[in-house]
C-alpha cells in the first residue's frame, strides 16, 4: 500500500471505500458533501461513496472493506463513526482515513489532521501511515479517551437530547453540576492501589476529549500506555475558576489534579453508572476493566506530523 520516498511512507493511487454517516454533527448539505467528496478523488483513486444506514452499519462496511483488501477506509463524520470504523480495523492492513465532519473531532484534533475538509483530503493524498495504540474498556473500542463520573453523566444526558456542539455540551454540564455526587474510586494498576474521591476518572490514549479540551498533555498514542486521569473532589467556584485551563494545557498545574501512566487499570466505584468511550456512553457496572491495545490501528496523518 506504501512506498517509501525520502524516508517517508506515502499513499498511493489504491482502493479506498469512503463511509459518510449522514446524521454526524451540524453540517447536514450531504449532496454537496458528496459532490466535494468525489470530484477531489475522481481520476486519482479507486474509490466508492457510501453513506451508513443504520447504527453499526459504518463498522459492517468497514470490516466487509478489510475483508475484501481495501487500502484504505475513510470515515467522514464525527467520533462515533470514526470509532466505528477504526475498531473494524483493528489489525489489519486497511488503514483509517478521516475527513472529520462531527462535533467534536477528538481524533483527528489528536493526529493533527486539518478540521477544514478539504483540507482533510489532501492528507488522504499526500499523507504518512502512522501505527496507533487503542484502549478496550470493558468490551468496547476507544481511541482517544474512556471515563466515568461527571463527564459521563454529561454525556448521557446530552446524547438522550440528540444534540450537538460545545454550547448545549456545556450548558447541561452547568445543570448537572448542582445535582451531581462524587463518588470514590479504587484505582488499581502496576501492583498499587489508590483511592480518590474525584468529580471523574479519565484514561486518555491522546491528549484531550473533542472540541479541544485537554486532560493530558503528556499524553502519546504510540507509546504502550494509557493516561490515568483524576480531577479530584473540588467546589462549583473551583472547577467555573478553572474550567478554561481544560484548554490551555493548564489542567496539569491544579492542585486537584492526578495523572498515572499503566498498560491496565481496575476501577472500582461506589456504583453502577456510565462510562463514556470516544463520545459515545454505555451503562457500567460497580468495576470497570481498561487497557492498552498497543499498535493496534494503521492511521493516515499529515506527512510533516511528528506526534
Amino acid at each position: 500500500m506504501m512506498t517509501l520516498t525520502k524516508k517517508r511512507q506515502t499513499v498511493k493511487q489504491r482502493k479506498i471505500r469512503l463511509i459518510r454517516n449522514p446524521k454526524s454533527g451540524i453540517l447536514r448539505t450531504h449532496k454537496l458533501i458528496r459532490k466535494a467528496v468525489e470530484r477531489s478523488f475522481s481520476g486519482e483513486f479507486d474509490f466508492e461513496f457510501i453513506e451508513t444506514e443504520y447504527q453499526g452499519h459504518a463498522r459492517e462496511l468497514a470490516r466487509e472493506a478489510a475483508e475484501q483488501g481495501y487500502d484504505i477506509v475513510v470515515a467522514i463524520g464525527g467520533d462515533g463513526t470514526t470509532n466505528e470504523i477504526g475498531s473494524a480495523l483493528l489489525h489489519t492492513d486497511t488503514a483509517l482515513g478521516i475527513i472529520p465532519l462531527g462535533s467534536g473531532n477528538g481524533l483527528a484534533r489528536g493526529l493533527h489532521i486539518p478540521l477544514a475538509p478539504a483540507r482533510a483530503v489532501k492528507v488522504l493524498k499526500t499523507g504518512k501511515i502512522k501505527t496507533i495504540d487503542a484502549g478496550l474498556v470493558e468490551d468496547r473500542i476507544f481511541f482517544i479517551v474512556t471515563g466515568m463520573g461527571f463527564d459521563a453523566q454529561i454525556g448521557k444526558t446530552f446524547n438522550e437530547q440528540n444534540i450537538r456542539g460545545l454550547l448545549p455540551y456545556f450548558t447541561i454540564g452547568f445543570r448537572e453540576y448542582a445535582t451531581f455526587k462524587p463518588e470514590v474510586y479504587i484505582l488499581k494498576f502496576d501492583d498499587r492501589q489508590v483511592a480518590v474521591s474525584a468529580l471523574f476518572v479519565t484514561i486518555a490514549n491522546l491528549k484531550g476529549w473533542g472540541g479541544g479540551a485537554i486532560i493530558s498533555p503528556e499524553a502519546e498514542y504510540d507509546d504502550g500506555l494509557l493516561d490515568i486521569c483524576v480531577i479530584h473532589r473540588v467546589s462549583w467556584w473551583y472547577a467555573i475558576a478553572n474550567l478554561y485551563k481544560l484548554f490551555t494545557g493548564g489542567v496539569v498545574k491544579l492542585r486537584k489534579y492526578s495523572r498515572y501512566q499503566a498498560k491496565s487499570v481496575e476501577i472500582i466505584r461506589e456504583r453502577p453508572g456510565p462510562f463514556h468511550y470516544d463520545g459515545e456512553v454505555a451503562d457500567g457496572g460497580g468495576t470497570l476493566h481498561v487497557s492498552v491495545l498497543p499498535g493496534a490501528l494503521k492511521v493516515i496523518v499529515p506527512a510533516t506530523s511528528e506526534k
